[in-house]
């Protein structure tokens, strides 16, 4: 039978080949289904035409780790995880990542022998709690290798200073990077200014042209960029547009990075928060209502009314973290396709048919699961949850779930129990005919 000819855009050209960092470091699934969404009649292909078709220019795309990462975490196939935990790395940053450093070692510690401060997932206003599973974790994460440095004194988040920092220890590193805090992005501050910002016309000792070219003299090694730390009170405009040049600049020139802002931007649920300027009291915070939404930190990662510090309940901290590890993966190697799951040949929940129309059967029929369970469709291009659901016991039959509406892509089926994500599948959609 003659397969009508493969053509793809180029936005569903780069969500099938955003995954791996390197050309090299393919890994087969063998529950990727790749598929040229909306062409009718078209069949699955082979892993072989994606990794044609993505070929040397994932290198040039970079990476990026972002709030749609947190959940990969549960997915790092064992070989990954010990991979990452023998790079050596370095990072400066301010308070905030000293939370992150601590949220770290949490990690680091089984989960049931871990401090107290790691699994807070009660606030002190209880309409800011999130589920006990967001401060959970599985095993432990060595993560003694990675090194967590303040600003040096009267030289604060300055790029410059960072080189001049790392720059004697670089034969000892295979991974560095620093982060700008919140507090680099107050109002009024100028590192988002078109002419004397960090991308800015006119390059000075804090400027993306400093850490790139600190970058090209390593270029065996992997630097890291990151977006800002955030506060309730910063969201500012100024913060809003520096990660936006920041990710703009990630785009354009394949760098990694790591977006930290996105993922304490947006609370577990994948809602997005925003700045306390918002004529809602909280506390003793009772400040007007400036017409404009920022994105902030969540009040759900901070128990601060103003600052943004992780320390106080975990779980802001705790994703960070897991989206850490989900980078230093990924440095290490793991195209982000294949996954613990994958590798023990253990998918007990089945999405078919593969690519679907109108309906998608989930079989749950050979499931060892024991609930309660949580399940979510996302589309791997946008990040965005089309479908989610929730239950106290994992079904024993099929369920079907209505696609109306759902746009053509390749999206990901995920099945939480136990505080972790059990089975994931990749999933076609074709144009739905509602």
């Amino acid at each position: 039978m003659h397969s009508p000819d493969l053509k793809i855009s180029p936005e569903k050209e780069k969500a099938l080949c955003s995954f791996a960092p390197n050309a090299d470091e393919h890994r087969t699934s063998t529950h990727f289904v790749s598929l040229a969404a909306g062409i009718p009649g078209i069949r699955a292909c082979l892993m072989a035409t994606i990794l044609a078709l993505c070929g040397v220019g994932l290198t040039a795309q970079g990476l990026v780790i972002d709030r749609n990462s947190v959940a990969d975490f549960d997915r790092i196939p064992t070989e990954y995880k010990e991979r990452a935990a023998q790079l050596r790395m370095l990072f400066m940053d301010r308070s905030v990542g000293a939370n992150i450093s601590s949220s770290l070692d949490c990690l680091a510690s089984p989960w049931s022998t871990a401090p107290s401060y790691c699994k807070r997932y009660q606030h002190r206003d209880s309409a800011y709690a999130v589920d006990p599973s967001e401060v959970y974790w599985n095993g432990v994460w060595d993560r003694s290798r990675w090194t967590y440095v303040f600003w040096p004194n009267n030289c604060s988040e300055d790029v410059q200073c960072f080189a001049d920092f790392a720059e004697p220890m670089m034969d000892t590193l295979d991974v560095a990077g620093c982060q700008f805090s919140y507090l680099a992005v107050t109002p009024g501050s100028r590192i988002a200014d078109t002419v004397n910002g960090f991308f800015g016309s006119k390059p000075g000792r804090n400027h993306a042209k400093v850490y790139a070219d600190f970058a090209a003299h390593h270029a065996g090694k992997t630097i890291v960029w990151w977006t800002t730390s955030l506060a309730r009170g910063i969201g500012t405009p100024e913060s809003e547009s520096f990660n936006a040049q920041m990710r703009e600049y990630a785009r354009n020139n394949g760098v990694v990075l790591f977006d930290v802002a996105d993922i304490l931007s947006h609370d577990p649920a994948g809602k997005p928060c925003y700045d306390n300027r918002d004529g809602v009291d909280y506390l003793d915070e009772q400040h007007p209502d400036d017409g404009l939404s920022v994105p902030a930190i969540c009040p759900q990662y901070t128990t601060e009314t103003e600052g943004g510090h992780l320390g106080s309940i975990s779980a802001g901290g705790i994703r960070v973290a897991k989206a850490f590890w989900v980078l230093m993966a990924r440095i290490a190697g793991w195209d982000g396709l294949t996954g613990a799951a994958d590798q023990r040949g253990d998918h007990p929940v089945r999405a078919f048919p593969n690519p679907a129309g109108d309906h998608l059967l989930i079989d749950w029929t050979h499931s060892k699961l024991q609930g309660p369970l949580r399940w979510e469709l996302r589309d791997l291009t946008t990040g965005r949850t089309w479908l989610s659901g929730t239950g106290r016991e994992v079904p024993h039959s099929q369920t079907s779930l209505s696609l109306g509406g759902i746009p053509a892509g390749i999206y990901q089926f995920s099945v939480f129990t136990g505080g972790r994500r059990s089975s994931v599948q990749l999933v076609a959609i074709r144009s739905s005919t509602h």
